[in-house]
C-alpha cells in the first residue's frame, strides 16, 4: 500500500466517478482503475459498490475515507511541524529541580519560556539533587537544577540563582534579629542539617558556616527536604540553616534570621548534558 494509492482513493471517494478523478490526478481512467483494483485485493473488500451508472463507497469504504483522511491530516501536520522541530521550537523539555526552585527563579523562568516557544512542553520532577544526578546520567532528564554539584566534564553547569542563608529557630527560641550577633550563640544547639549523600558540597558548605564560628554542628536529624526540617524545627527538635526564601513560603511557627554578613550562599545550579541531542534543550537554555 503506497500513498499514492491512498490518495487516488480520496480522490475517487471526493469524486465517486472515475473519469472525473482521472482527469483531477492527471492519469489515464485504466491507470486509476487498477490502483483502486490492487488496494482491494491487499484489503480484501470491496471499497466501491459500482455499476456502468453510478460509484458509491461501501460501508467499509466509508470507514476507510474516513480513516485514511486523518492520515492525510496527520502527515500535513506533520510536515508542518516537523521544521520547527527541528529548529527547537516545538518539543519537550525534562526538569529536575530540588524544591526551593519553584518558590523562587523557576516559574518565571518557565513563563518566558511559554511566551517565547508556546510548543515547547516541559514536564517538572521535584527530586533531591542526588535523584538528579543519577537522572541526568541516565538521560532521564534533560536538565537539573540542584544545589552544588561536582564537577563533571561530562555535563556543562553554570549557576542560575543564589541567595542567602537563614538560621531557622522555634518561635520561642532566646535570640531574635535583635539579640542575634553571631552563629556562636547557637554552639551548643541541636542542628537538623541535609545528609551528605544528597550533595558533599552543599552539607560541607553548611558546616562552614558552624566551623567558621568557632564550633561544629552537633547533628540531631537529617533531611534534604525543606518542608520537613521546618516542621522539625517548629517542634523543638533542632535548630537549621536553610535558604531564606523559605520564610516567605510557610505557615509554621518558627523564626528566621538571615544571615546577611556571611561568605557563604545558598546556590541552585543548572546542570545538563552538552552533547544533547534535543533542540528544545538549546532553546531553554537561552532562557537562562
Amino acid at each position: 500500500m503506497e500513498l499514492r494509492q491512498l490518495r487516488y482513493f480520496l480522490m475517487l471517494a471526493h469524486e465517486l466517478h472515475f473519469k472525473r478523478a482521472a482527469d483531477k490526478l492527471f492519469i489515464v481512467q485504466p491507470a486509476l482503475t487498477k490502483q483502486i483494483q490492487d488496494l482491494e485485493v491487499e484489503l480484501g473488500i470491496k471499497l466501491f459498490d459500482r455499476n456502468k451508472r453510478n460509484v458509491k463507497l461501501s460501508v467499509a469504504g466509508e470507514f476507510f475515507r474516513n480513516e485514511i483522511s486523518k492520515v492525510f491530516e496527520s502527515l500535513e501536520k506533520a510536515k508542518n511541524e516537523v521544521k520547527q522541530v527541528e529548529l527547537g521550537q516545538k518539543g519537550e523539555v525534562k526538569i529536575g529541580y530540588v524544591g526551593s526552585c519553584i518558590h523562587t527563579f523557576l516559574p518565571d523562568l518557565l513563563a518566558k519560556l511559554h511566551n517565547i516557544f508556546p510548543e515547547i512542553h516541559t514536564y517538572l520532577s521535584e527530586m533531591t539533587s542526588a535523584s538528579q544526578l543519577l537522572a541526568i546520567q541516565k538521560g532521564e532528564l534533560d536538565i537539573a537544577f540542584l544545589r552544588n554539584p561536582p564537577m563533571n566534564k561530562r555535563f556543562q553547569q553554570q549557576l542560575v540563582f543564589q541567595e542567602n542563608f537563614a538560621l531557622v529557630l522555634p518561635q520561642n527560641h532566646f535570640l531574635n534579629e535583635s539579640n542575634f550577633e553571631s552563629m556562636a550563640q547557637v554552639a551548643n544547639e541541636k542542628f537538623i542539617l541535609p545528609t551528605k549523600s544528597d550533595g558533599e558540597i552543599y552539607h560541607n558548605i553548611q558546616w562552614s558556616i558552624c566551623e567558621d564560628a568557632g564550633f561544629l554542628p552537633q547533628i540531631s536529624h537529617e533531611t534534604v527536604h525543606g518542608y520537613t526540617t521546618l516542621k522539625l524545627v517548629e517542634n523543638n527538635l533542632g535548630i537549621s540553616l536553610i535558604p531564606i526564601s523559605f520564610s516567605r513560603v510557610t505557615n509554621a511557627n518558627i523564626r528566621f534570621i538571615e544571615l546577611k554578613n556571611i561568605p557563604q550562599k545558598a546556590e541552585i545550579t543548572a546542570l545538563w548534558n552538552p552533547q544533547s541531542p534535543n533542540p528544545s534543550l538549546k532553546r531553554f537554555l537561552e532562557m537562562i
